[in-house]
């Protein structure tokens, strides 16, 4: 029984293998972090000549005699395996006190409840006994949260892509959809090229620079891994699929006319004029804008962008966002619905979306954020949590008494 230092190509044969496994949790996600102050390696704990337990770590130094370590949706290990978990965790503590380590930080793929829309929970029933093992073999549970102030999302929405139908949707949310077929907008599969693009849509929320960006699409494209998607508008089919709209709506219009003037004070019929009179009036300011666009000489524009990362079956959204200013032609809503049709077309399994808040309450200050991602009939799980392995306890204490880590784990790009 032991650890030793893995090659990337070991590690990365067992992640494959495992039910845990993330791009978080593979050699890319590795080399990207290599660019950005931490040393990277990949470990095995072995038993019988075989590798049973792996895991990235990602290391810092935070004095000359101590260091931390983090796994990104770490370990790699089966968990409800308690003796094997026992035997590990033994191993890693030895290896790593060794090393001059204060703690390694986990954050595994393992579901805890899985959440109904309204906030109800179903519990894994292994994962309170799991807890209590962790935590009986050095292992300090932090304080859960319902936001997003942990270093990778708690709570996460996933579509089943296998089986996701259209027709499952919210009705409010199907009428959207029929209306994009008017908006002139078309997903494109964007390059390395086009990243400035996606970062003008994300930059504002995600924090994060466009160098991260470049340099983690540069890693992830040697194996084809990552995929970039923009919507772009275009404004002279925009504009001809307002017109025929305009010219339908007269249509109506009319014959609403016609029939209120044989029944003037038919109540129904009068709520149908004002709704259609609504209708051409919005239908002409659109196509206003429209015409103001083209007459700048603006023919296309981007107004929504993904960022993806595919890791055997699923695949992730690293990143999204959205010109806000573009709202009325839902242009979030058509990247997300092209994207899983996308991605369903081509065979994954599953569309992770990327987090969500773990209030469910009508107050929430993320309550839009968290109706838009569950539109889309994702199932919620919410994951353990971050757990601290605790290697040296009297420099573990030290370094959070004196506020040493705390800026180190402010939500980041890893």
């Amino acid at each position: 029984m032991s650890i030793k230092e893995l090659t990337k190509e070991e590690f990365n044969e067992f992640q494959n293998k495992n039910i845990l496994g993330s791009f978080y949790e593979t050699s890319e996600y590795g080399d990207l972090m290599s660019k950005y102050d931490y040393k990277v390696d990949y470990y095995g704990y072995i038993e019988n000549d075989s590798i049973v337990a792996a895991f990235l770590l990602l290391s810092k130094s935070i004095s000359l005699n101590v260091k931390y370590g983090y796994s990104p949706r770490g370990f790699l290990i089966n968990y409800f395996d308690n003796n094997l978990l026992e035997r590990f965790t033994t191993e890693v503590k030895k290896y790593f006190n060794k090393k001059g380590y204060a703690f390694i930080k986990i954050n595994p793929i393992i579901v805890l409840n899985e959440v109904k829309y309204n906030g109800e929970k179903t519990l894994n029933p292994m994962c309170n006994t799991l807890i209590n093992n962790l935590e009986n073999l050095g292992y300090k549970k932090l304080k859960d949260n319902l936001y997003f102030e942990s270093m990778l999302p708690r709570f996460n929405p996933i579509v089943n892509l296998k089986l996701f139908d259209k027709n499952n949707l919210d009705n409010k949310l199907k009428n959207k959809l029929v209306r994009l077929n008017y908006k002139g907008l078309s997903l494109v599969k964007g390059d390395f090229y086009n990243l400035n693009s996606l970062y003008e849509l994300t930059y504002r929320k995600d924090n994060i620079s466009s160098e991260f960006y470049k340099t983690m699409y540069k890693i992830f494209d040697e194996k084809k891994l990552i995929d970039l998607f923009l919507v772009e508008v275009n404004y002279h089919e925009y504009l001809l699929n307002l017109q025929k709209e305009h010219s339908s709506e007269e249509v109506i219009n009319e014959k609403i006319n016609k029939l209120l003037q044989m029944s003037p004070n038919n109540r129904s019929i009068f709520n149908e004029k004002m709704n259609s009179d609504k209708k051409l009036n919005e239908i002409n300011e659109e196509m206003h804008e429209v015409n103001v666009k083209i007459a700048n000489g603006i023919f296309k524009e981007v107004v929504a962008g993904a960022l993806l990362v595919k890791h055997n079956n699923v695949v992730s959204i690293f990143t999204s966002g959205f010109n806000k200013r573009y709202n009325k032609i839902l242009p979030n809503h058509f990247l997300h619905y092209s994207l899983i049709n996308y991605y369903k077309e081509n065979n994954y399994s599953f569309l992770d979306l990327n987090g969500i808040s773990g209030d469910f309450s009508k107050d929430s200050p993320y309550k839009g954020l968290n109706e838009f991602k569950l539109s889309w009939l994702p199932k919620v799980y919410e994951y353990i949590g971050e757990f601290d392995l605790i290697i040296k306890e009297n420099k573990y204490s030290l370094l959070w008494s004196t506020k040493r880590l705390h800026k180190e784990f402010e939500k980041k790009g890893v």
